[in-house]
């Protein structure tokens, strides 16, 4: 059967923060987590500035192309209120989070989020459908940038659009990084038990677990009891489960992911952690580790666990900053994703991506837009996640033969290699001959075996993954990409064909 590859998706054309917030469509969207409901597609993204405060919400069809349906809190109505203490029971039920997280500019003196004026900013949502039928959106409120005075709530609404109603905070976190930063929430569930994954910086990554009947602590503890001495920080704050400047942690369970093990094929059932790594505006870059447990530990290629130190560290990395050859635009410190199984089995990452391509054309001095940008994700032979790094336009995973993959690409293709280093990694050029060498900007050697999958051979590190048909936006047509893990370093290859189909 021949191969079926993408047709060009037209997408948005990337444009920077105007004052028509509701115009933005993929743009200014921080920090992305997506939800499915009825035939339709929503991201839920961070407060940016420009837009009402609460979280915006973004609709699609296709996954492919994005416009602004609201807020899921009206909060900026509601200011005055919450100022005056009225927000109990009414106004989004916000109260308690923005009594925790009120901040003056005296404490600070800058980057406050949430202000005496009753206003606050929210970062990193996530929402999924509810075991009781309604919508849980998993919050987070900060006291301001940089600091731990934070915390996490869960609301609930009947529609995914809101508005939502705050049920209960979950876990909160004091100034002084003395815990973990209540924020970056991400709830996950697997094998009739539910948790949450959170966390930001400072000692890391946590996860607790919650009832699957209410999406609520499971032990229902609260912070006066951590603060009183009657639980233990292991107790209230959960299990550590990556730790160093890193963030946005997300964890999907998969069930039977294939996994060839000395010449046979079996199969493994993984919890997959993703998060990002280092400064959020220079270095940000996205790792994963896997564990056959919820709580870990959550190891790398190398055995060991995920530790962020000085914007490097260990994990394996499955996308930073690059370049394709001739693109107009890079792609800049991607990071906050979220791992999304559509209902017809698509893996999905949504990310944001900043670029460069308004600062190198003159338009502007600043590159901190955030685009939401979809990478489908794959498993290599190996039963570790390797991902697509050209943007979803509805591609399917098929099987693909050495052959085709030489008859499409006639061999020659343009290859992003990453390391540890953080800087924008510039493609290159590989041939892949039949003879199974590879030459070009690079040296050593491959070969395809199973249905799909791919070994390629570069400077002595071999790297296992996947081939699959992609849109090449930067050549404006369809081909062939292959994305794989190095086997020693845990760093992603990513090669795209460079013939025409």
């Amino acid at each position: 059967m021949a191969l079926r590859y993408p047709k060009n998706p037209r997408f948005n054309k990337l444009q920077m923060r105007s004052p028509d917030y509701a115009s933005w469509q993929e743009g200014c969207a921080h920090d992305p987590s997506l939800l499915e409901w009825e035939g339709k597609y929503y991201a839920f993204s961070t407060d940016t500035f420009g837009a009402p405060g609460g979280y915006q919400i973004r609709v699609s069809d296709d996954l492919l192309h994005w416009e602004y349906l609201g807020s899921a809190f009206k909060t900026d109505a509601y200011a005055a209120q919450y100022k005056r203490g009225e927000g109990k029971g009414k106004y989004g039920n916000l109260q308690a989070a923005y009594d925790w997280c009120v901040t003056t500019q005296k404490e600070v003196g800058y980057g406050v989020c949430t202000r005496p004026d009753g206003s606050m900013a929210f970062w990193a949502p996530h929402c999924v459908r509810g075991t009781d039928g309604k919508f849980w959106l998993y919050f987070c409120l900060t006291g301001y940038f940089g600091g731990s005075k934070s915390c996490i709530g869960l609301a609930k609404a009947d529609s995914p659009a809101g508005e939502y109603q705050c049920v209960d905070l979950i876990v909160q976190s004091p100034a002084g990084w003395r815990t973990p930063n209540a924020i970056d929430p991400q709830f996950f569930s697997a094998e009739g038990r539910s948790f949450l994954v959170y966390g930001s910086y400072g000692l890391g990554l946590y996860v607790i677990e919650l009832d699957p009947k209410t999406g609520l602590r499971k032990d229902g503890r609260k912070y006066s009891d951590f603060s009183s001495g009657k639980a233990r920080f292991e107790e209230y704050y959960g299990v550590n489960v990556a730790s160093g400047s890193l963030e946005g942690g997300v964890i999907r369970y998969h069930k039977d992911v294939p996994v060839l093990e000395n010449g046979k094929w079996t199969s493994k059932n993984y919890y997959y952690l993703m998060c990002s790594y280092g400064s959020l505006s220079s270095v940000y870059n996205m790792r994963c580790g896997r564990s056959e447990r919820p709580e870990g530990p959550y190891v790398d290629v190398n055995g060991n666990r995920l530790v962020c130190s000085t914007d490097i560290g260990t994990g394996n990395k499955m996308l930073g900053s690059f370049r394709f050859e001739d693109a107009p635009a890079d792609y800049f410190c991607p990071g906050h994703n979220d791992m999304f199984v559509t209902g017809g089995g698509i893996n999905l990452i949504s990310y944001h991506c900043r670029t460069n391509y308004f600062i190198d054309k003159g338009l502007s001095r600043s590159n901190n837009f955030h685009y939401l940008y979809l990478g489908q994700y794959a498993f290599n032979s190996d039963g570790w996640p390797v991902m697509n790094a050209n943007r979803y336009a509805g591609e399917e995973i098929q099987d693909v033969t050495a052959e085709e993959l030489l008859n499409i690409s006639a061999g020659k293709f343009e290859i992003v290699l990453f390391t540890q280093g953080y800087k924008t990694v510039n493609a290159k050029r590989v041939v892949l001959h039949p003879d199974g060498s590879l030459g070009g900007d690079y040296t050593g050697s491959w070969y395809m075996y199973g249905a799909h999958y791919i070994s390629v051979t570069v400077d002595g590190e071999q790297y296992l993954g996947v081939v699959m048909p992609a849109w090449i936006d930067h050549q404006s047509v369809a081909g062939l990409t292959v994305t794989a893990m190095g086997t020693q370093s845990g760093m992603a290859l990513h090669m795209v064909s460079t013939n025409r189909i």
